[in-house]
């Protein structure tokens, strides 16, 4: 029998340290519920107060998240490939506190609110990293709001 094919973006999805504790069947869900899509260099990818519909991997490029500060955006972080972000105001039921810009043209996998509720629902070691980050980041959340 010859050697089982790995699909490519299952090996990314391995390297994405929230998603290393998963199988690759669940992996492969993943991918099947999600969706590739590109920005290029200086594209939004959402917009502080837009509804969060998605969680989002970098597979290339690079994402700058922004805030309001002073006399224009403050640049909060700058992530890369393996990344993800977006999950904050999913876990929250929230709209996004924050901007995020392409700052190079990036690929990025986007999951689904649905798919990415379900994928919490059904993997509970997945569901509680994200829900420590998520409190982990609340009062800096709380600062942003009560400042704007």
């Amino acid at each position: 029998m010859p050697d089982a094919i790995e699909h490519s973006l299952v090996k990314v999805l391995r390297s994405v340290p929230d998603f290393a504790v998963l199988d690759d069947p669940t992996l492969l869900q993943i991918v099947g519920a999600s969706s590739n899509l590109f920005w290029p260099e200086g594209a939004t990818v959402f917009e502080r107060g837009s509804e969060s519909e998605a969680l989002y991997i970098i597979l290339s490029g690079e994402v700058s998240i922004t805030e309001p500060g002073g006399d224009g955006e403050v640049e909060v972080s700058r992530i890369g490939p393996g990344t993800s972000f977006g999950e904050l105001s999913l876990l929250l039921h929230t709209t996004h506190s924050r901007d995020a810009r392409a700052t190079q043209a990036s690929e990025l996998m986007v999951i689904p609110r649905q798919s990415f509720e379900e994928l919490l629902a059904s993997n509970p070691d997945l569901a509680h990293t994200f829900r420590h980050r998520a409190e982990e980041r609340r009062p800096v959340r709380g600062e942003v709001e009560e400042g704007a």
